[in-house]
């Protein structure tokens, strides 16, 4: 088959990752469905057989950070002997971190198009998602200081998105050693290692 649209071609991947660049250049609001088949050199029709709406597309550059969270959220609540420690909440935050950093480019394309994401059918699932993220690390007898710290390390996390120039590589043991500072979880780390 050809490359117009139909089975066998990786049409829809392409479909995704042009968007995606036009979404993040441009905003969702400004990009159309003609701008993705044009730089893709398709049809429209072509876009149709994949996709029928901007919505569907996002949805789909969005459901794969979404379903990392489900599963994160969900294998952190069932830990219940563990939940609130200092080790099951490292675990949790690179776990995420983890994630953002694998679909680095949607998330930062989400938080500088917020507006755009809105259109997004998996907005009440992802707010929702944060605030059982946000609950979890908040778990057991915090502190205020101890809560003030995980919104802190939460925004921490969130400021990846802001270092484009900065490999994964490079970045993320940066990132879990401010957050542990943050969470003031680094103390613990030394205990454990020096027992």
């Amino acid at each position: 088959m050809t490359d117009e649209g139909r089975p066998g071609a990786d049409t829809a991947g392409n479909i995704r990752e042009v968007a995606l660049d036009l979404f993040s250049r441009q905003g969702y609001e400004r990009s159309t469905l003609r701008e993705i088949a044009d730089a893709l050199g398709i049809t429209k029709a072509a876009v149709y057989y994949h996709y029928r709406t901007k919505v569907e597309i996002l949805d789909d550059l969005l459901r794969p950070m979404v379903d990392g969270e489900d599963w994160i959220i969900a294998d952190a609540e069932s830990n219940t002997a563990e939940i609130g420690s200092p080790g099951w909440r490292l675990t949790l935050i690179e776990r995420y971190i983890d994630l953002l950093l694998a679909h680095r480019r949607v998330a930062t394309y989400a938080m500088n198009d917020l507006a755009g994401v809105s259109n997004s059918t998996l907005l009440d699932h992802m707010r929702a998602n944060d605030t059982r993220l946000a609950a979890l690390l908040a778990n057991g007898d915090l502190s205020i200081e101890q809560r003030v710290r995980t919104s802190a390390a939460l925004g921490v996390i969130v400021s990846i998105l802001a270092l484009p120039d900065v490999s994964n590589a490079e970045l993320r043991p940066q990132l879990l050693q401010v957050v542990r500072d943050v969470l003031g979880l680094t103390e613990h780390l030394r205990d454990v290692a020096s027992a």
